[in-house]
């Protein structure tokens, strides 16, 4: 590697980044402070990143590095998801900006880009706190500029292991300056997941191949199969689906198709001198990304982890459609024929507006748009994201014109959250976020919108139909948000769920497979059974204003059982009344809302 970055290298880095986060997204999901079925982090970075990297890795040859990097940090800005997704946006963003009319990166400008990235990235947490992603890049970048102070003209490969060694440093202490994180036993997912970019970008540019999966010290692994099931299973060591198209010029096909013999197997390689399709199931994805890279841009990344109980991919249909990069035709059914025509599909779909990456509810309302003009919309309308068909149906009869399918283990991106704010048929949006780990892309699309935005920052479901109850579509968004947040703020919260791991948490121990009932968001009870523990939250919500108690029941529970269930409350607690009703929410038997 030279003291210089090209652009080649720039983007080698940051496609080997993307391919290394999202191949160690699960291990990273696993570092779920609560033991519960919503660890997302990984997941969040991974499609963030995957969004990022769309451009860069469908330009026909490498962008500058100043336009590369602008195209990195649009594509992050608008795929950003979940808090973890939005701080890791504004890290690009910050990159981007300290890379302003390089033609090439050396150390002191990669150590100035990640300085501005640390100050765009703490400004972006409205109170920042300490053993998280911020610390870990806030040290990786001081370890960057203590470096270049002494040797500006040092190499870029070197720069980066030692930024990675602080790095490393950094998230290991994490747990001594969270106690939630020593109490879980794990440090920082969102850390561990900038490791994760640091670490791919690297081997990326060494031609080295990923280790899989993230080597992070003092990080609990809770990814392991049981001792029984791993006796019984035969070891299945090429698991990763890996398929994608070579763009390029005097590509030597039948060498790449021998070198790839030993990276794997079920190999599929089709192609000519211009466009190449690979399908490969490989343990190392991302040294066959890193090899291929050397033959032209890749194009429609695809990999499937094919252990996983239910498919993942690195794009999946949401996420193609939204890339404009999707191939409809299995590998195993495309002609090589067929390559030059697929090749250009993915080349024009590449080049689509952004108002074309998202339909849905919220796309069916827009077509009104065009239609009426605007002083004849109403003056405001509610942009809010749902996770049931129950719920869908919910917030529609409330008066919610666009819903942006999303909660807990999905969250949606900044882009969707936009698409649904473009095509709102108003004048003005109140936007319901419904999930704490929604807000921050919430606000993120209500920056972008072209229209008057104001977020709401209802943390649960629960709060945001409590919320629609002061809602007046000819109140302007300002006065709307004000009387639905107070609405919000009367309505007290349940979550019930279940336990993916051992635990122990506020001295309370848990075991996998336990009820767990929270109380606005942390974990209240620890039970065996989902009725016991309803029985034990509810007093823990009740206020001397207490009237109303809702169940919204989910996907796992049958309306037979729900309503037994209510007619239970009903006995136990006569004074109140008892509302049942279908939510079709995943990861949780119950959302309680008590008012």
């Amino acid at each position: 590697m030279s003291k210089l970055l090209n652009a080649g290298e720039f983007t080698a880095f940051f496609i080997g980044a993307s391919a290394n986060l999202t191949a160690n997204k699960e291990q990273i999901n696993a570092l779920n402070v609560f033991p519960v079925p919503d660890g997302d982090t990984g997941t969040n970075m991974g499609l963030t990143m995957s969004s990022a990297v769309k451009d860069l890795a469908a330009a026909p040859e490498p962008l500058a590095i100043p336009k590369a990097a602008e195209k990195l940090a649009h594509g992050a800005l608008l795929g950003a998801r979940g808090n973890s997704g939005v701080i890791l946006s504004q890290i690009l963003r910050g990159f981007s900006q300290g890379l302003e009319g390089c033609a090439q990166v050396g150390a002191a400008d990669f150590a100035r880009a990640m300085q501005k990235g640390v100050e765009l990235a703490y400004k972006s947490v409205m109170r920042p706190v300490e053993g998280t992603i911020l610390t870990v890049t806030r040290k990786m970048a001081d370890a960057a500029n203590d470096a270049v102070a002494v040797d500006s003209a040092m190499d870029v490969e070197n720069l980066l292991d030692l930024m990675l060694q602080h790095g490393h440093q950094a998230l290991a202490n994490t747990p001594n300056q969270l106690l939630a994180l020593k109490q879980a036993g794990v440090v920082d997912s969102g850390g561990s997941g900038l490791i994760a970019i640091f670490e791919g970008g690297l081997r990326a540019l060494r031609g080295e191949k990923f280790e899989m999966p993230l080597p992070v010290e003092g990080k609990a692994d809770f990814t392991k199969q049981s001792a029984a099931a791993s006796q019984s299973e035969k070891p299945f060591i090429n698991h990763y689906c890996t398929e994608f198209f070579i763009h390029g010029q005097g590509i030597d096909v039948e060498a790449y198709r021998r070198h790839l013999q030993k990276m794997g197997e079920s190999q599929v390689i089709v192609g000519n001198a211009t466009v190449v399709k690979t399908h490969i199931h490989t343990a190392d994805p991302g040294a066959v990304l890193s090899y291929a890279l050397q033959f032209g841009s890749l194009h429609d990344l695809k990999i499937d982890n094919m252990k996983d109980q239910h498919r993942e991919t690195l794009l999946t249909e949401d996420e193609a459609a939204a890339n404009n990069g999707a191939v409809d035709a299995p590998i195993e059914d495309l002609p090589v024929d067929d390559l030059a025509a697929a090749d250009n599909k993915g080349a024009a779909l590449a080049d689509d507006t952004l108002d074309n990456a998202m339909a849905g509810a919220a796309g069916a309302l827009g077509e009104l748009l065009p239609e009426m003009p605007a002083a004849e919309l109403p003056l405001c309308g509610v942009v809010a994201v749902s996770s049931g068909s129950g719920l869908d149906q919910i917030f529609s009869e409330m008066g919610v014109a666009a819903l942006v399918s999303g909660g807990q283990s999905m969250n949606p991106s900044a882009e969707d959250i936009l698409q649904a704010i473009n095509n709102l048929p108003a004048q003005q949006a109140v936007i319901l976020p419904n999930n704490g780990n929604i807000i921050m892309a919430a606000n993120q699309a209500r920056d972008l919108a072209e229209k008057p935005v104001v977020v709401v920052n209802s943390k649960f479901i629960t709060q945001g139909i409590a919320a629609m109850m002061n809602f007046d579509p000819e109140s302007a968004a300002e006065e709307n948000a004000a009387a639905m947040e107070e609405a919000a703020s009367i309505v007290h919260s349940g979550q019930i769920t279940y336990a993916v791991r051992d635990s122990q948490f506020d001295g309370q121990e848990i075991h996998e497979g336990d009820i767990l009932a929270l109380l606005e968001g942390s974990i209240a009870v620890v039970e065996q059974n989902v009725e016991q523990a309803v029985l034990e939250l509810l007093p823990q919500m009740f206020d001397d204003d207490t009237s109303l108690i809702t169940l919204l029941y989910g996907e796992g529970v049958s309306e037979d059982e729900a309503v037994l269930l209510g007619e239970e409350l009903a006995e136990k607690f006569p004074d109140y009344e008892i509302e049942v009703q279908l939510g079709g929410q995943a990861v949780y038997h119950y959302l309680i809302a008590v008012e």
